[in-house]
């Protein structure tokens, strides 16, 4: 008996000690892991606790839209959101990366790698819009994902006027052209708040006592016509082209306020596709760019004299019958004169006679006068990044300075400055500060500060700016530029073939070709500047690459609909409407929209010149007559969308963003107002 119960009694006992040890490791296990918990995992389970708990989070504001002068966006915001997640998170992993694979075109391998811990949050997509989020978030299979809206740049008109917009970096902060220049106004404030979010990312509670909203941004409206802007990037990406050109940057301008109507760049940038630009794209060589500008120039040895009485018009100068020999150097005409008038020394380019002129009116003149035009000193547009360009002082110039000052060597300039010298020759005498930027608004809409015509200071008499005038109305008449002249219109501009400079030597086979044109050249409305860097030797000439830009781009300005109620003035001078471009063809895509004015004018061909001339200036109202439907396929389809949209047509369109590809009706068709127009982009 003794025996057994002593038996049972240690059996007791072994149980005992059996369950105290199981329970000292228990005890064991759970303090480790706390240890592990409090010393290892904080970071990821504070996230979790975030996640499941109330956070604080900013509220972004909604950055100032970028209008053009007619209220047309040209930079907007749009919502996009981010994906992220962590393992963990994930309720149902594998058909989420399905799921995933499916909406990104993307394999579930590539979201399953991205994770190589379960606890760490991975960002899995970016710039996703809404409706594929909403997509997503049927269903459980994407339960765990986090997704994150945040306010996104969209530039509707993709390349157009990108180098002046500049760019959003995804900092939030602006980079390059207005976007950076403007950035303190356009960002806004940013917003707290404290929320409370469920497993799908939707907030489930919101802390209005600890909220407090954000600012948006103030708004911005530019000089700039989206039109102007996409007719000009047009002509000149075709020039650079055809004539195998590097480069080239264009500019029109309003020579009597200085309002910059267009400004291009090629090759363009476009501020959608920031990741896929390179620097040498997105500077703004307008602003940015030195180049020396050859024969552009030598209307400042010709200023300089009409000023200081040292010559006339019509005085009269040896220009040593094409080869002149000044000190160690010879200067040569592209072709040889004997004598020519001070007209003609411009209008035939001969850069002997512009030696000699600069020659007698003497340096400090010269310098004086180029100091006066603006040269040596940025424009002040108001944008960063822009070159002072390079004009020494006279003590700096070698014995031969004068000569080659006097055919743009020697001196750099941007073309931003150049553009305001020939404003002051335009206007009458005046150099202007050219601007941009025509209003600035707050977060409310209300105007903050209103831009307008600048006056810098008078740099010529008005007679010696209608006497530069008539000589540049001749340039195009019977001179170096006679493929800038419109028919029915007078023109007038200088040529410029500029060697550039190559390892401290001038090439003999690389040029800048450059074309500076105004017109009405009797009362200048519009100036346009084109410079071609390295169009391929023979087709150098600024008479051959520049010129027919400047003449294309007013060609088909004067075919825009609102033209002769913009610029009243210039019917005038109309002979006769027909307008044609280089290629002598009115029905070129590149003309803008003709309507039934148009259609009379044709038909009008076999009848009276009167007749023909009245059909085409008539200024009735559009709904009167049939609407010749235009070729827009190669056109921005927001453009597009707007020509059809003046004349009373509705518009039909499977996209905002890229180039028309196709049209309905076909172009030539007539049409009625209010007829309906099918614009189709490849997606």
């Amino acid at each position: 008996m003794i025996k057994t119960t002593h038996k049972s009694w240690d059996n007791y006992s072994f149980r005992v000690a059996l369950v105290t040890i199981v329970i000292f490791i228990c005890v064991g296990v759970i303090f480790v892991r706390l240890a592990a918990i409090q010393l290892f995992d904080v970071k990821g389970l504070a996230l979790y606790a975030e996640s499941q708990g109330m956070r604080s989070e900013d509220i972004l504001p909604e950055r100032g839209l970028i209008m053009d002068r007619n209220g047309h966006i040209l930079a907007d915001n749009i919502i996009e959101y981010t994906i992220g997640a962590r393992y963990i998170d994930l309720i149902e992993p594998e058909n989420c990366f399905k799921a995933l694979a499916k909406a990104f075109d993307k394999t579930p391998d590539y979201y399953r790698v991205q994770f190589k811990k379960e606890t760490t949050f991975y960002t899995l997509e970016k710039k996703v819009r809404p409706e594929v989020v909403d997509m997503l978030r049927e269903g459980n299979a994407c339960v765990g994902l986090k997704y994150d809206k945040i306010m996104s740049r969209f530039y509707p008109y993709q390349d157009a006027c990108g180098q002046l917009l500049g760019y959003l970096w995804d900092n939030g902060l602006g980079k390059a052209g207005i976007e950076q220049y403007y950035n303190d106004l356009l960002k806004g404030v940013k917003g707290h708040q404290r929320i409370q979010s469920d497993k799908r990312g939707d907030i489930i509670t919101l802390d209005q006592n600890n909220t407090r909203e954000a600012i948006p941004g103030g708004n911005i409206q530019l000089t700039i016509n989206i039109e102007y802007q996409i007719i000009l990037e047009e002509e000149l990406a075709t020039a650079v082209k055809k004539n195998k050109g590097k480069s080239g940057m264009a500019v029109i301008m309003d020579p009597n306020t200085g309002e910059v109507l267009a400004m291009a760049n090629y090759p363009a940038f476009n501020p959608n596709d920031i990741r896929n630009s390179t620097p040498e794209i997105i500077r703004n060589r307008v602003i940015a760019d030195q180049f020396e500008p050859g024969s552009i120039y030598k209307f400042i040895p010709a200023a300089a004299a009409f000023e200081n009485n040292v010559f006339t018009s019509t005085s009269r100068i040896f220009c040593e019958n094409g080869e002149w020999k000044v000190r160690d150097r010879i200067i040569h005409d592209t072709k040889p004169h004997k004598f020519l008038t001070v007209e003609e020394v411009i209008v035939y380019s001969s850069n002997i006679g512009a030696g000699k002129i600069a020659k007698q009116v003497g340096n400090q003149t010269i310098y004086d006068i180029s100091r006066k035009f603006g040269f040596g000193e940025p424009t002040a547009i108001g944008l960063w990044g822009e070159s002072s360009g390079l004009l020494k002082t006279p003590d700096k110039w070698s014995s031969v300075g004068y000569s080659q000052l006097a055919m743009g060597q020697g001196v750099a300039v941007t073309l931003m400055q150049i553009m305001s010298a020939y404003s002051a020759i335009a206007n009458g005498g005046t150099l202007l500060k050219p601007y941009v930027v025509s209003h600035t608004y707050d977060e409310k809409n209300k105007i903050i500060n209103e831009y307008d015509t600048s006056p810098v200071r008078r740099v010529i008499s008005k007679e010696t700016s209608q006497t530069l005038r008539h000589i540049m109305e001749e340039v195009v008449n019977k001179g170096t530029a006679p493929k800038a002249k419109i028919e029915g219109y007078h023109v007038a501009g200088k040529t410029g073939t500029a060697q550039k400079v190559i390892d401290g030597k001038y090439s003999n086979s690389k040029y800048y070709a450059s074309f500076m044109g105004f017109f009405p050249s009797d009362n200048p409305v519009l100036l346009c500047g084109v410079v071609i860097d390295e169009p391929a030797f023979g087709l150098h000439h600024g008479g051959t690459a520049a010129a027919p830009v400047v003449k294309n781009t007013f060609s088909r300005i004067i075919n825009t609909p609102d033209f002769n109620q913009i610029y009243p003035t210039v019917s005038k001078n109309l002979v006769e409407h027909n307008i044609k471009t280089e290629n002598n063809k009115t029905n070129n895509p590149k003309l803008s929209i003709m309507h039934s004015s148009d259609k009379s004018k044709v038909k009008a061909q076999n009848n009276n010149e009167a007749d023909k001339a009245e059909a085409s200036v008539s200024s009735e109202p559009i709904a009167n007559y049939d609407i010749i439907m235009p070729d827009l396929v190669g056109r921005h389809v927001l453009n597009a969308e707007q020509k059809l949209l003046s004349f009373g047509l509705k518009v039909e369109k499977n996209s905002d963003r890229g180039k028309v590809s196709y049209q309905s009706p076909a172009p030539g068709t007539f049409l009625k107002e209010g007829a309906t127009c099918r614009l189709e982009v490849n997606l």
